[in-house]
């Protein structure tokens, strides 16, 4: 029988894309539409505020529902369904939405849904099955997808504007005829589990059968490798699991916050909309800087340990945020949020999937998911309606920071979960 190549890496550039287009270009992109499209429309600031936070629910209050899809239905029908969503509503906003009201409908329910299903927890559940040993190495290189995104999205959907006389909904319809090809890989692309097309994980026979701590290579690295999978009920009844995400909140709040007012709020400071634009595309051009940190490193270092570090390097972003008013501020600013969030979300999945297997990891995935975008979508519309009441952003501003460097302290001193009755081996 010829020997056949190990299709995780193709899979893995099918979710990429898919993400890619799913996640980043509604993301990133539309924040520049939304500044325009709030003067067109008359939005004040916590209007446009509610309608992004009630984007930030739908993408990821419904996590613990998606995994049960992926669970039930598999990736590929999850995240094609996805792209349908996201393709609906990006249609809906080029053609259709007229008010705050319709938009908050289109984008805020219809998008963040398609989101939510065709987005990181479908992806990232398929990767945790085809990678093992080098797991760490293809979340970041997967979780490259949104910071190349944001990069060409932002800037693309800014020179739209310019060219069709600010016509956002232009905008939208290319959005929705992206989502249409990430509908198509989707169904073309997406293989559920390497035993279905006779291979295991990493392409080696030998890895499948492996426990974790057995390869003489791996006892240089000090990692944490789990055992044992741990049950969903095992992990909610943890105290280290909440610990973990309350510690990651503040970074997830200060990153909605951003996406949400970043654009307006350095309009107000001084800058033009095209460095708003830019800035968000810094954002994610520096986050693929922090994945490639965890990449080169997760494998080898605690990974916990570097997103302590990511976490403390979003707070001082958003101290220099409030300071944006000149071009090395402003860079400074995106630069520290994109390394530390671009970084910190791959932290969260490979310490997950590290700490309590992965055969509960959808789960938590999807359940990280729903705290951390929920707990953020507060952020935009609490900053809005300040901001609306003559306060500004910069309470908002520094209060996360001060949340992010005591997270920081809290992710590198607490200890590695133990399961009842379980171990826990250095891998």
């Amino acid at each position: 029988m010829p020997h056949q190549r190990f299709y995780g890496w193709k899979l893995l550039a099918a979710l990429w894309a898919i993400v890619c287009i799913n996640l980043a270009f509604p993301v990133y992109g539309a924040r520049v539409l939304d500044a325009v499209m709030a003067e067109d429309l008359n939005l004040n600031r916590q209007t446009l505020g509610g309608i992004f936070s009630l984007y930030s629910i739908l993408s990821g209050l419904p996590g613990p529902l998606v995994a049960l899809c992926v669970g039930r239905f598999g990736v590929r029908w999850t995240m094609f369904a996805g792209s349908l969503l996201v393709l609906l509503g990006s249609f809906l906003m080029a053609a259709m939405v007229n008010s705050g009201l319709h938009a908050a409908l289109a984008f805020g329910i219809v998008v963040g849904a398609g989101v939510a299903m065709g987005g990181v927890i479908g992806a990232q559940a398929g990767i945790a099955k085809w990678f093992v040993r080098r797991r760490a190495l293809a979340l970041a290189v997967f979780s490259t997808a949104t910071g190349f995104g944001g990069f060409i999205a932002s800037p693309l959907l800014n020179k739209v504007l310019e060219l069709s006389d600010k016509n956002w909904r232009i905008g939208w319809g290319i959005i929705a005829g992206l989502a249409c090809l990430a509908a198509l890989i989707s169904i073309i692309f997406i293989r559920e589990d390497p035993r279905d097309l006779g291979q295991s994980p990493d392409g080696s026979a030998a890895n499948a059968e492996q426990k974790p701590g057995t390869d003489a290579r791996q006892s240089r690295r000090k990692v944490y490798l789990t055992a044992q999978n741990w049950s969903y009920r095992e992990v909610v009844s943890n105290q280290s699991f909440w610990i973990m995400m309350i510690c990651h909140m503040g970074m997830g709040c200060g990153y909605m916050l951003f996406l949400g007012h970043g654009v307006v709020h350095l309009m107000d400071i001084g800058h033009t909309r095209d460095a708003g634009s830019w800035a968000i595309s810094l954002i994610a051009l520096t986050s693929l800087l922090g994945k490639g940190i965890i990449a080169a490193l997760g494998d080898w270092i605690e990974p916990r340990y570097i997103w302590a570090g990511f976490v403390a390097i979003f707070g001082v972003g958003m101290v220099l945020a409030v300071h944006a008013g000149t071009m090395p501020m402003l860079v400074g600013a995106a630069a520290c949020l994109g390394i530390g969030f671009g970084g910190g979300v791959v932290c969260v999945a490979t310490v997950l999937s590290n700490y309590y297997g992965t055969k509960v990891f959808a789960s938590l995935i999807g359940l990280s998911l729903a705290i951390s975008t929920t707990m953020g979508a507060i952020a935009p519309y609490v900053a809005g309606r300040l901001y609306d009441s003559g306060y500004g952003y910069q309470g908002v501003f520094y209060s996360l920071a001060l949340w992010c460097g005591a997270g920081a302290a809290v992710l590198f001193a607490m200890k590695i979960p133990v399961r009842k009755h379980g171990t826990v081996t250095r891998a």
